[in-house]
């Protein structure tokens, strides 16, 4: 099985994420007939999943995050048989450890899936276990014709059951990277999100030939690349001719390297704080209203998504200028706050997920009350904010991925600000989204530099309103710099490679 790198990449930045929170200062669809195969093209494009050349065994990969080596990862895909019936088992673990305020965390997932041995068999079952700081929790179902259902059952013991409609995903995803580069074409597909249960369309692709060099030995190997719809960063893999992974990348930070066993399990120290910051020339203010302009190398033009706050400008000797403004909305107008009661433009944003489940009782009567009868989306939003930000302790190293889990621990950082703050907004009806990217803050070390952070947006009076419950800021200020929204997989990439040249800011009125 290809090792699937957009897993431990997402857990090593909700890792770095963890020293990234500042303190404050001052489809469901009707069943087809047959799940459809990967599409593929290129000069192969005859060659099955069944008849690719891969390893007898578990592959092991170091994983490292700018160098240091933060976890290890395996993988394999064996013919085996279950239930009297011949199936093939795609199997991968994944751990990463890391220091966090001096605090050692860790997170551990193991993941399976089932599929029929045949040419684009389709899924039958499948499981996923995570375990560590974030909390114990598990996923478990089965696939039909008709569709798949999931069991989620929680570190407490509580059971939701979920219908995930049709889930076409196929063998030729459990192997999509090296069946690429056997073909040397193109592989598309469904996969199914276990994190999330959501399906997403995954693309592999062949890019070229290109020969290794090192320890008296050259090998030829394919370059094959793989991404999620709408990522602005590919994971890169590096294929040998019998099938070995030779090589895992993305960005300039983020690299899995096979080694054996023994040497995969030993890792070092790695101190995220330090590793996750981008230095700053000196102090920004956060206030509101406020415009500060970032000059930054080493962000790429697909990162370049202008919104409300934040537009994006090519810069002298090839840097980006991100002009972040943060004002009042039009929604802090009681009579243009859209009412509560106006339903979503998007169903998903108001609904719950595996780790934003705003449809925990504990996470509505919590909305609820702190939310009272006002009638605005954004005045309800400010509320759950403060109150939010009243009622978790500001704790590093403590970490608990879904709502609820973290309402009833009544800590973290600002990831769990985040997932509380959205899971309570979305049990009111309030359309809500979380967002990442980087915060100025000065810890003891007196250095000023942009850290790694979570906040935020609601939408009200027609935009996009950032509030940072961390923080307690009902409008974020114009130190946050968003990178990304959703998915953190591609942002991982740009760890190591941002850099600031250099600042302007302007004060509002």
């Amino acid at each position: 099985m290809t090792p699937d790198a957009r897993l431990p990449l997402a857990l090593a930045l909700a890792l770095a994420a963890l020293p990234a929170c500042p303190e404050p200062l001052g489809q469901h669809a009707s069943a087809p007939a047959a799940a459809p195969a990967a599409r593929a093209r290129g000069a192969g494009s005859g060659v099955e999943v069944l008849a690719l050349r891969r390893p007898s065994g578990p592959e092991w990969f170091g994983l490292y995050l700018m160098g240091k080596k933060a976890g290890w990862s395996r993988a394999d895909l064996q013919r085996e048989v279950r239930d009297g019936r011949e199936v093939m088992v795609a199997r991968s673990e994944t751990l990463l450890s890391a220091t966090v305020g001096g605090k050692a965390v860790s997170r551990r997932v193991g993941e399976e899936r089932i599929y029929e041995a045949r040419a684009a068999g389709r899924l039958l079952a499948f499981r996923a276990d995570w375990s560590g700081d974030g909390g114990a929790r598990s996923i478990a179902g089965r696939c039909s014709p008709g569709g798949c259902t999931a069991r989620l059952t929680g570190e407490d013991g509580s059971v939701k059951d979920r219908d995930l409609g049709a889930v076409p995903e196929t063998l030729d995803q459990a192997d999509g990277v090296r069946l690429a580069a056997a073909r040397r074409g193109e592989v598309r597909g469904p996969q199914l999100d276990l994190e999330k249960l959501r399906v997403r369309e995954l693309v592999q692709a062949f890019v070229r030939r290109e020969r290794l060099a090192g320890a008296g030995v050259e090998e030829e190997v394919s370059v094959v690349t793989e991404a999620e719809a709408g990522d602005r960063l590919a994971t890169e893999y590096r294929v040998a001719d019998d099938g070995r992974i030779v090589g895992i990348r993305i960005g300039g930070a983020i690299e899995a390297r096979p080694e054996t066993e023994v040497t995969a399990r030993k890792l070092e120290t790695v101190d995220l704080f330090a590793l996750s910051r981008v230095q700053l020339p000196g102090p920004l203010p956060r206030v509101v209203p406020a415009t500060v302009v970032f000059r930054l190398a080493g962000l790429p033009a697909t990162f370049w998504k202008a919104d409300g706050r934040q537009a994006f400008a090519p810069g002298p000797g090839g840097t980006t200028l991100v002009t972040v403004r943060a004002r009042l909305p039009a929604a802090a107008d009681a009579a243009r706050d859209t009412p509560r009661s106006t339903p979503s433009p998007d169903p998903a944003l108001v609904a719950p997920t595996p780790n934003v489940d705003s449809d925990s009782p504990a996470v509505q009567e919590a909305a609820r009350r702190a939310a009272g009868d006002v009638p605005g989306r954004y005045a309800a939003a400010v509320r759950l904010a403060e109150d939010v930000n009243r009622r978790l302790v500001k704790a590093y190293g403590v970490s608990q991925d879904r709502a609820s889990d973290v309402l009833a621990a009544g800590e973290g950082d600002c990831t769990e600000h985040s997932v509380l703050f959205a899971a309570m907004a979305r049990a009111l009806g309030i359309p809500t989204r979380q967002v990442h990217g980087l915060v100025y803050a000065r810890y003891a070390d007196g250095q000023d530099a942009l850290y790694w952070h979570a906040w935020d947006e609601v939408l009200s009076a027609g935009e996009w309103i950032a509030i940072d419950p961390t923080f307690g800021q009902p409008v974020a200020d114009a130190t946050h710099l968003a990178l990304g929204r959703g998915s953190q997989v591609d942002t991982v990439g740009l760890l190591g490679t941002l850099q600031v040249k250099g600042v302007e800011i302007h004060a509002d009125r």
